[in-house]
């Protein structure tokens, strides 16, 4: 015995499907944007300094404020144990970052280097880095228009590079707060800071 659905019939059914499937509350017709609300507290959050030890979690007892910004006024006082840190200042649309990270590799080069950074840009847009999972996973992929170039002043080389940065940033958080600023290009993923 044959059995032939009309194409009338078969649209109505996967429409059906469609329809039941997307009316759960885990399915979305489109990954929401992050809040106004949500992207002032990251401002708050990451306004002022910060200490990033190599384990990874803030340690803000680590290195004071005021011995952070003696360092970078002064570089020949950075050892290899001290931890990374970053002033994050934020006015209105705009960021300003002076931070130090204990390497950069260069892309051509195998040696690393520690380096002091800085980089100014005006905030445009914010994205959940992973849309799908949002607004349960709250890290951030903010894209800004650099107002000045990234600058690297590379400790071991004593010198001063602007790598093309287009103005990429991940707000990073951690149970449920805002703790770090990354910079990175989204072509290479290669990390700045």
């Amino acid at each position: 015995m044959k059995f032939f659905l009309s194409k009338n019939v078969v649209i109505y059914l996967v429409l059906a499907l469609v329809v039941s499937g997307c009316a759960s509350r885990d399915i979305r017709w489109m990954h929401p944007k992050p809040s106004e609300e949500l992207l002032q507290q990251a401002y708050r959050d990451l306004h002022g300094f910060h200490v990033y030890p190599l384990s990874g979690s803030e340690a803000q007892d680590e290195l004071s404020s005021d011995e952070a910004a003696h360092l970078i006024s002064d570089p020949d006082f950075i050892t290899s144990t001290t931890p990374n840190f970053a002033f994050i200042m934020f006015s209105g649309r705009e960021i300003n970052i002076i931070g130090y990270n204990q390497y950069y590799r260069l892309s051509d080069e195998a040696s690393r280097s520690p380096m002091i950074y800085h980089y100014k840009g005006e905030l445009k847009r914010a994205d959940y880095t992973l849309p799908h999972m949002a607004p349960n996973v709250g890290d951030l992929t903010v894209t800004s228009r650099p107002i000045d170039a990234l600058e690297l002043w590379l400790l071991n080389e004593q010198r001063t590079i602007r790598p093309n940065f287009k103005g990429t940033l991940k707000f990073e958080s951690w149970s449920g707060t805002y703790t770090k600023v990354s910079a990175f290009e989204p072509r290479s993923w290669q990390s700045l800071f």
